[in-house]
């Protein structure tokens, strides 16, 4: 059987991007700046959210791509 190798899609931040936290049940959203996905959850983590299946992380780009 042939191994897979893994490939890292997503480049090491360099800089803040705002990331919203929306739970899905209450329709709120939360709006933090971080640097990089996995300060985003360390963010999301500290916040100590009770249902963590009501909560979905959303990366809000700059450039939306055209309809």
């Amino acid at each position: 059987m042939k191994k897979s190798k893994i490939v890292n899609i997503a480049p090491e931040a360099t800089h803040d991007s705002v990331y919203i936290f929306h739970n899905t049940v209450l329709n709120i959203n939360l709006f933090v700046n971080a640097c990089g996905a996995d300060e985003a959850m360390e963010i999301f983590d500290a916040c100590g959210f009770l249902e963590r299946s009501q909560w979905k992380i959303f990366l809000e780009l700059g450039n939306q791509p055209a309809g």
